[in-house]
């Protein structure tokens, strides 16, 4: 049986990325006060940069069971079977609609919570799709990439923990030691997929060093590691951690991919954001 991947926006792939690597996107809708637009699909990163630079306060809301249901209605209509992968359930309630929705359709679809997003999110993604290519059924696909089977790791750092900290996603005692101590923190997604501290400096600088450090450690110099790098308007400072990273492991990894945030994640992190993310297969 044919498999289809679908996940939501919490990737850093846009919908051009998306559609052609072959996975279907359902949006998280960004919100600017009373205008509500879906992911990819009603604004881009150019768009959306240039408001929040304006100073126009943004909020993020997850995509609705009934927005789940439409997409997978017509995935299955064509007889495909679907894995369906959400940011993190400690992080949103996309799951939860995805779970809802997905008791439409049976054995149809099986919905994997990534206990991830951005960077971590698109490996899972992407690595889904390397199985459908090798054939793959869903229920095996989704048991290679449930994290509780993949062997994952997640670090990241933003300059102004208090964007974070409006969101709602991180300890509250995680933003007073990053804001009130003038401390620049490494954070990592733990086990349970959610925000934790890992490492904190006084310099952000610093911060992005040790975020490298850290990963070299999690995945063991690794050769078959796949990689992520994202980042919040930060080009630079992406390429700069991807050339440390191959430094500090003494080789590339098998597969690196550098991306921007897409709204979804960039509204909760803020501008110059940057996260390394992998998985080992």
């Amino acid at each position: 049986m044919a498999v289809t991947i679908v996940t939501d926006s919490g990737t850093d792939l846009d919908t051009a990325e998306s559609a052609r690597a072959g996975i279907v996107v359902v949006p998280v809708y960004i919100k600017f006060g009373a205008e509500k637009l879906r992911d990819g699909f009603d604004i881009d990163r150019s768009t959306f940069n240039r408001r929040v630079k304006s100073g126009e306060n943004v909020e993020t809301e997850p995509g609705s069971a009934a927005d789940y249901r439409a997409a997978l209605a017509k995935i299955v209509d064509t007889g495909n079977d679907v894995v369906l992968i959400t940011l993190s359930s400690q992080m949103s309630k996309s799951y939860e609609a995805a779970a809802e929705a997905a008791k439409s359709f049976g054995s149809k679809v099986t919905v994997v919570d990534s206990r991830a997003a951005g960077g971590l999110q698109t490996l899972l993604a992407l690595y889904a799709i390397e199985r459908v290519k090798a054939g793959d059924s869903a229920a095996e696909i989704a048991r290679k990439i449930d994290p509780q089977n993949l062997r994952i790791s997640g670090f990241f750092a933003v300059p102004n923990i208090n964007v974070l900290g409006r969101s709602g996603r991180v300890p509250k005692a995680v933003v007073a030691l990053g804001s009130m101590l003038g401390v620049s923190l490494v954070l990592k997604m733990n086990e349970q997929g959610a925000i934790a501290p890992a490492g904190q400096s006084r310099s952000f600088e610093k911060t992005t060093e040790i975020m490298v450090d850290a990963m070299v450690r999690a995945i063991e110099h690794s050769p078959t590691a796949w990689v992520a790098i994202s980042h919040v308007q930060s080009p630079q400072l992406a390429a700069d951690l991807s050339k440390m990273l191959a430094t500090k492991l003494g080789h590339p990894p098998v597969k690196e991919f550098v991306h921007e945030t897409t709204p979804t994640v960039a509204a909760n992190l803020g501008e110059g954001a940057v996260g390394i993310f992998a998985i080992v297969p």
